[in-house]
């Protein structure tokens, strides 16, 4: 990694950090070079094998392309660490013709402080022990929500990996960057997990109550014969759904079943802040849930169920050991 850095420096990769106002209004991204593609080559959402590959980006063999910059990757790949953007997509180089002569890509950042990076943003992930040094000057290609972290869930990608918020110099939550293609901007999380935390300790549980309006009557009955009819507030997955169309737009479904069943699942292991965690009643079987409730991050969820102990709708600390946890969590927004 010592010989990466080092060519990283020598080539001019890395620039002195500018102020947060330069931050916030980064310049275009300079003129692009003309380069032949050597090899047919398909694009990936960011500089790395395990990223996924772009559906109809392939480049065929011959043709000239608009090379936007150059950046470095997480891994070599036909020798060569760097990868060319090409309208906003990531190629390895190795198939391009030419010299390590484009423009870098990204944003000017410093880390103040020595740092890992992460595979994934989320502190639970694969680190890059030591990657970042003291006093190292970045490049920020874009940001994503992740896992919450001293107040923030933003992270931003550099050298093929993860860096949050909290590691750079000036870090505005992922104001003023791009969103990392297949993620979420880190301000559509924040505003969904600020929409369910602004119900907490105001409503009581209501059985089919609530949803994208917010709280409502609801019906009859629940299994154990619990009537919502008079009861105007939320249920589990009334209190889900609102905070994901108050906070982002997103309409995730009336009940925890459907929830589930429409969203997109991540391994329960890469549990992150605006995930939705779900309990089942049968052996993990889908047809059972009965429960939905909302991460926020640091350990932490909201969620509306009755509690004789504290607010119906309430925040507490969450262990993935739960009894009925299914192994999968849905990400709404990705």
């Amino acid at each position: 990694m010592k010989r990466v850095l080092s060519l990283l420096m020598a080539l001019g990769a890395f620039v002195a950090a500018p102020s947060l106002a330069a931050v916030l209004t980064a310049p275009a991204a300079s003129a692009a070079v003309s380069t032949r593609v050597e090899s047919q080559i398909t694009a990936h959402d960011l500089p790395y094998l395990a990223s996924p590959y772009v559906v109809g980006s392939a480049l065929p063999a011959g043709r000239e392309v608009p090379v936007e910059c150059q950046t470095q990757g997480r891994e070599p790949i036909g020798g060569s660490w760097y990868w060319y953007r090409v309208e906003g997509l990531y190629y390895p180089s190795y198939a391009f013709a030419g010299s390590l002569d484009k423009p870098a890509c990204g944003v000017s950042q410093s880390v103040p402080l020595a740092a890992n990076g992460w595979s994934t943003p989320s502190f639970s992930s694969t680190p890059a022990d030591g990657l970042f040094a003291s006093g190292d000057a970045i490049r920020i290609l874009c940001t994503a929500a992740g896992q919450a972290h001293e107040g923030s869930n933003a992270w931003f990608f550099t050298r093929g990996y993860w860096l949050h918020s909290s590691r750079i110099s000036q870090h505005p939550n992922g104001n003023g960057y791009s969103t990392c293609r297949g993620f979420t901007h880190p301000n559509k999380v924040t505003a969904t997990i600020a929409a369910a935390q602004s119900m907490i300790n105001r409503y009581p549980y209501s059985w089919g109550g609530g949803g994208k309006s917010g709280p409502s009557y609801g019906v009859c009955c629940s299994p154990s014969g619990r009537d919502g009819t008079n009861v105007y507030g939320f249920d589990c997955s009334g209190l889900t759904q609102y905070a994901f169309y108050k906070g982002a737009g997103v309409d995730i479904g009336s009940n925890s079943g459907l929830q589930y069943a429409n969203g997109h699942k991540v391994p329960l292991a890469q549990l992150q802040a605006g995930d939705l965690v779900f309990w089942s009643n049968s052996s993990h079987s889908p047809d059972a849930i009965h429960h939905v409730a909302l991460y926020v991050g640091s350990g932490q969820i909201v969620e509306a169920t009755p509690d004789p102990d504290r607010p119906d709708v309430h925040q507490r600390s969450f262990s993935t050991g739960e009894s009925g946890v299914m192994p999968y969590v849905v990400r709404p927004l990705r």
